[in-house]
């Protein structure tokens, strides 16, 4: 599928004039979005997920399967300023994960990466068993780790066309650098405690702490598991969750080295090439 427009590949079923149809052709090369006309904007979560699930299915056939899970929005400043009354998830696809080390490519200046805790699950948690609890998920996590979240959105202002259409832009999210191996979770309510410090090209830029997400960040993966449940999916053995940004965005872009040091989970180090994504 390499050089084919997303586009083109969903297309023949869609109308040109939808906002699914503007979010692919911003992936495809188009300019990003100045602003969503009214008509197009989604009018509830209903609509906003209606839309990132057909964004989903046109990026599995560039990116490949779905292999985990963004968490935005996880403190209530964040919510707020977005209009929204709880967090928001997105997808992440098989051909959007490096290790760290790689290099991760970018194709213009509006990426940036966030700093956040990891979760790897070592069993299912399906859909169809009722709500679950803390207990119930910390007992499927299989590994924490750390991790850096690439987001790239298709909006000119994204923190201002608000959450649901950030949500429709499959939670803006363009993918994930994974580091490891982290560490097993052993003290559920010490994750609030893990700190990180981000360099970019030997300065500074950033310093963060896991309880700014939703407390915990393990209360963040509860969301996430109680929602896809409420929508008749669920979390899978092998599922990689970013569950929150601990930093504030930081602008990347080609020739960056960026590094994460967390207090418990380890290091990641990995370099911004440039190129097409």
């Amino acid at each position: 599928m390499a050089g084919a427009s997303i586009l083109a590949v969903a297309g023949g079923r869609m109308s040109a004039d939808t906002l699914t149809a503007r979010l692919l052709a911003v992936r495809d090369g188009a300019p990003v979005l100045g602003d969503v006309p009214a008509a197009l904007r989604p009018v509830d979560l209903t609509a906003a997920y209606a839309t990132a699930d057909e964004i989903v299915v046109a990026l599995e056939r560039r990116w490949g399967d779905v292999v985990g899970y963004k968490v935005g929005a996880t403190s209530t400043a964040g919510q707020g300023m977005l209009g929204l009354t709880e967090p928001f998830y997105g997808r992440i696809f098989a051909g959007c994960v490096v290790a760290g080390e790689g290099p991760w490519t970018v194709s213009d200046g509006r990426s940036s990466a966030e700093a956040e805790v990891g979760f790897v699950l070592g069993a299912d948690l399906p859909p169809g068993q009722g709500a679950y609890s803390l207990e119930a998920v910390a007992a499927a996590v299989a590994r924490v780790i750390p991790l850096i979240e690439i987001n790239r959105p298709a909006y000119e202002r994204p923190f201002e066309v608000g959450g649901l259409c950030l949500i429709a832009d499959n939670g803006v999210t363009q993918g994930l650098v994974r580091g490891g191996p982290g560490v097993a979770l052993v003290d559920p309510e010490a994750l609030a405690h893990e700190t990180v410090s981000m360099v970019r090209d030997g300065a500074s830029c950033a310093d963060g702490r896991a309880s700014v997400v939703l407390g915990n960040p393990l209360n963040a993966l509860v969301w996430l598991a109680n929602t896809l449940n409420a929508r008749g999916t669920g979390l899978r053995v092998g599922d990689v969750v970013a569950s929150g940004a601990m930093t504030p965005p930081i602008p990347i872009a080609a020739g960056d080295r960026l590094s994460a040091e967390y207090s418990t989970l380890g290091r990641i180090e990995f370099r911004v090439a440039g190129g097409t994504t």
